[in-house]
């Protein structure tokens, strides 16, 4: 039974993380409600993240509504910073994170909502022409800092990373939201599989609970990409802005009630 409603939880799960992000927010409290603890919990969404951001990624490959030249430049800052993030977490205060994410993603999400174009405009084929084979280095820098630093926030925090990735390759590079979301889904499997690989070692995953998870996670990936890449940009901000508030809502929630 406990399996079962783990499967459930990943399809939800999976689903909207597919299309806005914040997978991690339905998946990690439903394996803790299973009786795990949180370390093993936040290591077995992990196994399920992967396997569901592999999911999306060849979805939106496959849709053609990926920035290749966006993940060449940020991948590597962003398994790099992942890294780093994932092995400061013993060495540094995390007490001052938390507040710092809820106020980004509330002026990102008042940002999007006050702003009605940002991310909607499709880029001309001579400007994603232009992007791909001529980077400026305004994109260049930009791309190499924010794959860093949201890495390192992943590996050490982890909630908003997708919220993040979206609104830099928004701000970055000529691409609506749906191909900001399409790029997203590369740079996050390659921070959840770096943190995987890591957790796998220590060996805080609870298996089991993890291949109903992430089943529930691929079936629920597969059926969010298919629906974002038909809908487009349109339907994706406003689930994007709502995701986010749910997101920054739980967040306040749980840093008042500490």
């Amino acid at each position: 039974m406990v399996l079962l409603l783990i499967f459930a939880v990943g399809l939800v799960a999976g689903f909207v993380d597919a299309i806005a992000g914040g997978g991690g927010l339905i998946m990690l409290p439903g394996l803790i409600f299973s009786g795990l603890p949180v370390s093993g919990a936040i290591a077995t969404n992990k196994l399920c993240g992967t396997f569901g951001a592999l999911t999306s990624t060849l979805k939106f490959a496959h849709a053609q509504k990926i920035d290749w030249r966006a993940c060449g430049l940020m991948s590597l800052p962003v398994v790099l910073g992942a890294y780093a993030g994932s092995r400061s977490i013993d060495r540094l205060p995390s007490a001052w994170a938390e507040p710092l994410v809820i106020i980004l993603m509330v002026a990102i999400t008042l940002f999007v909502v006050f702003n009605p174009g940002f991310g909607m405009a499709k880029a001309t084929n001579q400007q994603l022409s232009q992007a791909s084979s001529n980077p400026s280095i305004r994109q260049i820098l930009g791309s190499l800092l924010a794959g860093g630093i949201i890495g390192f926030h992943d590996g050490f925090f982890g909630p908003g990373t997708g919220v993040f990735l979206v609104f830099s390759l928004l701000s970055i590079w000529p691409i609506d939201f749906l191909r900001a979301t399409g790029t997203t889904k590369i740079l996050n499997f390659l921070a959840n599989a770096t943190a995987l690989i890591t957790f796998a070692v220590t060996g805080n995953i609870d298996y089991s609970r993890g291949i109903f998870g992430a089943v529930g996670v691929v079936i629920g990936s597969f059926l969010g990409a298919t629906f974002a890449t038909q809908k487009g940009a349109k339907l994706i901000k406003p689930i994007f802005v709502a995701v986010t508030t749910a997101l920054v809502s739980k967040l306040l929630f749980d840093y008042a009630t500490r």
